[in-house]
């Protein structure tokens, strides 16, 4: 008689060890497990991922292929803190500053020497 309640006692300790290791999905509050990345219900993520784009490395790649439009995601990025944001943007600002100076001074060249082509030449 001494194993059937140490029998029942640890079949509720293994029912209660699974249960604690359940959770409520927050969108939709069916069932999950704690060790899920998504609902098995519902289908929606249950950790929050932020993309490497937030990242100081993406900020860079977003800067060197959008230019200053990837001013809107650094200031949407939760991982950066705003100091880093302000020396983000004003490097942004530089470059950006620069490269159009830079487009500026080119064009000029290119239309000098356009000139001087149809002009007839030196």
């Amino acid at each position: 008689m001494n194993n059937a309640p140490q029998n029942t006692q640890s079949a509720e300790q293994l029912l209660n060890s699974m249960q604690s290791a359940k959770a409520q999905c927050p969108r939709c509050h069916g069932i999950i497990e704690t060790t899920d990345c998504y609902c098995r219900h519902c289908a929606k993520p249950l950790q929050s991922r932020i993309g490497f784009w937030y990242d100081h490395g993406g900020i860079f790649l977003l800067t060197l292929l959008a230019g200053p439009f990837a001013l809107f995601t650094l200031w949407l990025s939760r991982k950066l803190s705003i100091t880093a944001k302000l020396l983000w943007s004003a490097g942004i600002g530089l470059l950006s500053a620069y490269l159009i100076y830079a487009f500026y001074q080119s064009y000029l060249m290119m239309k000098e020497a356009l000139e001087l082509m149809l002009s007839g030449g030196m």
